[in-house]
C-alpha cells in the first residue's frame, strides 16, 4: 500500500495571495497527490474548505476520518483518507497534544498552536490489522515537541505488540532534534534513507531557492513517515512537483510503499 503525507498549507492565511492562494494551487495539489496512486493520504493544516475539496475529489474511492482542533466543526487539520478497496476501517479516534488530551482546543507546554493526533485502526486485504497516526507537532516550543513525542510513544504502548504502527506528519524539527531521538528510541524507524535524512521538505513556496531562516540551526526537514513493528517501506520519496512558480504547498510531500515483513 502506498502512503503519502502532505502538509497542504491551510487556506486562511491572509497574506497567501497569487500563486500561494489555495484557489490557485488546489488542482495542482490534488494532482500531485493522486499521481502517486496512494492508498493512504495523511493531511496536515487541512481547513474546512480544503476538506470539502478533497472529499469532492476522493469520495468515490476513499473514506475519510478526522477530529477537529477546536470544539464544533472547526479545523479538521489532520484528516486521513483511506482507499476503501484496500483498507477496511476498524476504528479511529483523536486526542490533543496537551495536558488535557481529550479536551478539544487545548494546548500546553508553550505550544503556540492547538495540535492533535488522529489515528485509524485499519485491516488490509489479507485481514492484517495495523494502526496509522497522523499529527503535527508545534513549531514554536521545543518542550511541546518533546512532550508530543512522549505522548505518541505512550499511546502505542496501550496496543498489542503484534499490531504495527505508521506515524506521519509535520514534526517541525529535523532528525537531530531530541523529539525525533525520543521517537527512535521507542522503536520508530524513519523511511527516509540515511544519506537523505536531512533533505529539506519545507520550502516556503520557493523550492530549491529557499534558504530559511530556521530556528536552532535546523535544515528544513520537517515531514516524516515512521514505521514501528512488522512493516517494511521503500525509501521515502520527496515529491517536488511544481509548475513554474506554482507549488502545491510550502512543504514538499513524502510518499512511500509500505508492506509487511516476511
Amino acid at each position: 500500500m502506498r502512503i503519502i503525507t502532505c502538509n497542504i498549507r491551510f487556506s486562511s492565511m491572509g497574506f497567501d495571495t497569487g500563486d500561494r492562494h489555495w484557489s490557485q494551487r488546489r488542482s495542482l495539489c490534488l494532482e500531485c497527490i493522486m499521481r502517486r496512486e496512494p492508498d493512504l493520504i495523511c493531511l496536515q493544516e487541512c481547513h474546512n474548505d480544503q476538506l470539502r475539496d478533497f472529499e469532492a475529489a476522493l469520495a468515490k474511492e476513499f473514506g475519510c476520518f478526522y477530529t477537529n482542533s477546536y470544539p464544533g466543526d472547526y479545523f479538521p487539520e489532520n484528516a486521513i483518507f483511506f482507499r476503501r478497496e484496500g483498507c477496511r476501517f476498524r476504528g479511529g479516534g483523536g486526542w490533543h497534544l496537551s495536558e488535557t488530551p481529550h479536551i478539544a482546543g487545548t494546548k500546553s507546554w508553550g505550544s503556540e498552536c492547538v495540535r492533535l493526533v488522529n489515528w485509524l485502526l485499519l485491516e488490509d486485504r489479507q485481514g492484517r490489522l495495523f494502526r496509522l497516526l497522523n499529527t503535527h507537532f508545534d513549531h514554536a516550543s521545543q518542550l511541546a515537541r518533546a512532550k508530543a513525542a512522549e505522548m505518541v510513544n505512550g499511546d502505542v504502548l496501550a496496543w498489542p505488540a503484534e499490531i504495527p504502527h505508521i506515524l506521519t506528519g509535520d514534526l517541525n524539527c529535523d532528525p537531530n532534534n531530541s523529539a525525533i531521538h525520543t521517537l527512535e528510541q521507542a522503536g520508530w524507524r524513519d523511511t527516509m534513507p540515511d544519506g537523505q535524512r536531512m533533505t529539506p521538505t519545507c520550502h516556503d513556496f520557493l523550492g530549491d531557492q529557499w534558504q530559511g531562516p530556521l530556528p536552532d540551526g535546523q535544515c528544513g526537514r520537517m515531514d516524516y513517515i515512521f514505521l514501528r513493528g512488522n512493516l517494511h517501506a521503500t525509501p521515502a520519496e520527496v515529491i517536488t512537483d511544481h509548475q513554474g512558480t506554482l507549488y502545491p504547498s510550502d512543504h514538499y510531500f513524502l510518499s512511500s510503499e509500505i508492506s509487511w515483513r516476511d
